[in-house]
């Protein structure tokens, strides 16, 4: 076990060295968007591949590359890869599939929901809360 995966509480439960930073909403809005377009250059195949390897990191692609990390929140541990399969894929796939069903009405109402999660206290989304996770700047 590495230095940066002892188990620590985040900012806000309990840690009192400040160790962590979270991602900012611009440094994390960078990696939606680096990840789409990872995704698109690739035709999805590469980025899925890359996906599968780097969730065990508590990583997307584009998180690997913009060194941010996502972590338990309670813990301070690095996301498991099911945290990681939960958040980065079955949590947006549900989305996807009820904003067909409505539209598209869900899918706006849940990236409003996303963004005003995020300027709430220890800056993370409704996908954090659900999943545990926190996403730190490792940089």
């Amino acid at each position: 076990m590495s230095y940066t995966d002892t188990p620590r509480p985040l900012p806000g439960e309990g840690s009192s060295d400040g160790s962590y930073r979270y991602a900012s909403f611009q440094h994390r809005l960078g990696a939606y968007v680096l990840d789409a377009t990872l995704a698109v250059l690739t035709l999805g195949i590469g980025w899925l591949i890359w996906s599968l390897i780097v969730w065990g990191e508590g990583q997307t692609p584009a998180k690997k590359i913009l060194k941010i990390r996502v972590k338990h929140f309670e813990t301070g541990m690095v996301a498991t890869w099911g945290h990681m399969a939960v958040r980065e894929f079955l949590i947006p796939l549900t989305v996807v599939s009820v904003s067909n069903l409505t539209s598209g009405v869900a899918g706006l109402a849940w990236i409003i929901i996303e963004i005003v999660f995020y300027y709430t206290k220890n800056s993370r989304t409704l996908r954090d809360h659900w999943v545990k996770t926190a996403v730190v700047n490792e940089a």
